[in-house]
């Protein structure tokens, strides 16, 4: 993807790490393994994960991402310092100032099982509702409008139907979507605003998450043109692939009902899921190509997609995880995120 945070900003992971013998290294699932060094990267400090300008965006995946992958966001921490979500807590204000920052951020929470109306001393939910208009939320960007819808739906409010049309509309001619959501850009060939994965993959499952499935088969349709031979994605024909792109159209995929491990999605035997796990670090990280090794950034976008679990999460004790879940205790065995079903009631929005 560009990467999740990266784009959220412009428009806009840990658990406790045991000590001696039982330290996570059991944990071999791929997840697990991207957890296991998320945490070695969160502070024992405050309980981020230190990303400077992107720490909030960047703490909020990792939580999402330990729930996806079983474990309860509430232990995240490094050592015996602050959990992520303690971090979090202490910066619902300032995380929640812009619509996709809100509405990820409400992911986060919902995710750790905690309240969005009262967190941190901040209704996240009255914030991020300030923040529309005429169906849009915030500056009304790719990024912004989905985070703002999956927060919302994750939170069982109600998505307002303008807002999904607005969503809708935006959709190119191509059956992708741009950043700007601006339907085929004339300005595309100069600015960059074609369609990309990453924002197709965004307003995919928000739309799916807010109960609309009839422009899947068309944005379906181009992704599979997007498909490298390695069986990943970049963010745009030709920029080659990338494990947060990767990432982010595996959980479109199954958001829309698409089985990714199926033939038709593996060019040469390669499928998206095989790839991210082929290029995963020996410490459980991943890799920005061009950069020289992992780094939190990045791997905090993979493990939903590792986990198979789309945005947003629908968690919470004996879903996803155990209360009290670490790495180094007892996960749910086989328990795989529960999707939101499309069309329900809360989400009150069809296209």
């Amino acid at each position: 993807m560009a990467a999740l945070a990266t784009t959220a900003a412009m428009g806009a992971a840990t658990l406790a790490f045991a000590t001696g013998s039982d330290r996570a290294s059991a944990q071999i699932d791929p997840a697990s393994r991207a957890i296991e060094y998320l945490q070695t990267q969160q502070s024992g400090v405050n309980g981020s994960i230190p990303e400077g300008s992107s720490t909030d965006a960047v703490s909020e995946q990792y939580a999402i991402g330990a729930a996806a992958a079983g474990y309860d966001p509430k232990a995240l921490r490094h050592g015996s310092g602050p959990s992520v979500m303690t971090y979090l807590t202490g910066q619902a204000a300032s995380a929640c100032t812009t619509a996709g920052g809100c509405g990820l951020l409400i992911e986060a929470v919902v995710a750790a099982n905690l309240n969005p109306s009262s967190f941190g001393g901040v209704n996240l939910i009255t914030k991020l509702k300030a923040m529309y208009s005429a169906g849009v939320y915030g500056d009304g960007e790719a990024f912004t409008e989905s985070l703002a819808i999956q927060g919302l739906v994750a939170a069982g409010q109600t998505v307002p139907t303008a807002a999904v049309h607005h969503l809708v509309a935006a959709q190119d001619s191509d059956g992708g979507w741009d950043f700007l959501l601006i339907k085929d850009d004339p300005n595309g060939s100069t600015n960059f605003d074609t369609s990309d994965t990453n924002s197709t993959a965004m307003v995919l499952m928000a739309l799916n998450a807010a109960g609309t499935q009839t422009r899947n088969a068309s944005a379906v349709a181009w992704l599979h043109t997007q498909q490298d031979g390695d069986g990943g994605f970049p963010s745009q024909a030709g920029a080659g692939t990338d494990p947060d792109s990767t990432a982010l159209v595996l959980q479109a995929l199954l958001a829309a009902g698409q089985n990714p491990e199926a033939s038709s999605w593996a060019p040469g035997g390669h499928t998206a899921l095989a790839e991210l796990i082929a290029t995963q670090d020996a410490g459980g990280g991943f890799t920005f190509p061009g950069n020289s090794g992992p780094d939190a950034f990045t791997t905090a976008q993979v493990p939903p997609a590792l986990s198979r679990a789309p945005y947003p999460l629908d968690c919470g004790p004996a879903v996803c995880y155990k209360t009290g879940a670490k790495l180094s205790g007892v996960r749910l065995s086989a328990v795989a995120p529960r999707r939101i079903a499309a069309g329900a009631v809360r989400a009150g929005a069809r296209d």
